[in-house]
């Protein structure tokens, strides 16, 4: 009798062994922290509640004063979900922040260092998010940038913007269009050039060349072309 006792319990275990070595790896991580010599990786289920929650798209931002915080788009465009990363060990939620969005967006490009361009995906347009009051997030409709194809970074305070990607490829009816984002919450539109063909920028002294239907437009940044004029005069 004590013998088949013995049997019974040394099968039991052997059971107990087999079912946990079977279990599936995604049910053995739950709650832990996956590493290896080289890597950690930090589930869901170990970061913050506002991390474990769907999210649309999300944004990285760090501010003047040496803080990194992560922007995560949720609710359908309408709230953003701001973790601060700064200390990537310590991951920790700041709370969320509503936006006037109209529908989820993706980040296209930073404007500065306290804005950020986006897209509507549903193709009703573009906004800009302001992120100089982390807590106050503000979200600035933009109308005149309807219909906007592609964007590029011109310098830190403007955006260069065409209606088509084709425009230097001699598109016929593509515009350029120039917008000052140096104050995001009041972009302006400084020139639009109408049947686009060609751009050309001149790196050294920040100055942009554009070709449309009446002629050459020439952009000027005068702050780079001091900096140029000075470095040229101490180069020489």
């Amino acid at each position: 009798m004590k013998n088949k006792i013995t049997r019974m319990l040394v099968v039991s275990v052997l059971a107990a062994a087999a079912n946990t070595q079977a279990a599936p790896k995604s049910y053995m991580q739950t709650g832990a922290k996956s590493r290896s010599k080289a890597i950690l990786v930090d589930l869901p289920v170990n970061l913050p509640g506002l991390a474990q929650r769907h999210s649309e798209a999300m944004y990285l931002h760090s501010n003047g004063s040496g803080q990194t915080f992560l922007y995560l788009e949720q609710n359908q465009g309408k709230t953003l979900a701001i973790l601060n990363v700064t200390d990537l060990a310590s991951i920790r939620e700041v709370g969320t922040v509503r936006v006037a969005a109209t529908s989820p967006y993706d980040f296209v490009q930073s404007l500065s260092d306290s804005a950020t361009l986006i897209r509507y995906r549903d193709q009703s347009g573009f906004a800009i998010i302001s992120f100089k009051r982390h807590m106050q997030s503000v979200l600035v409709a933009t109308p005149g940038l309807l219909n906007v194809a592609i964007s590029h970074p011109y310098g830190s305070g403007a955006l260069f913007l065409a209606s088509t990607s084709g425009y230097d490829t001699k598109a016929q009816g593509s515009q350029l269009q120039v917008i000052d984002v140096s104050k995001p919450a009041k972009p302006e539109s400084l020139v639009t050039i109408e049947d686009a063909t060609q751009s050309l920028e001149k790196q050294d002294t920040g100055t942009l060349f554009l070709l449309g239907k009446t002629g050459l437009t020439v952009v000027r940044r005068p702050s780079v072309e001091e900096e140029y004029q000075l470095e040229a005069t101490y180069t020489n």
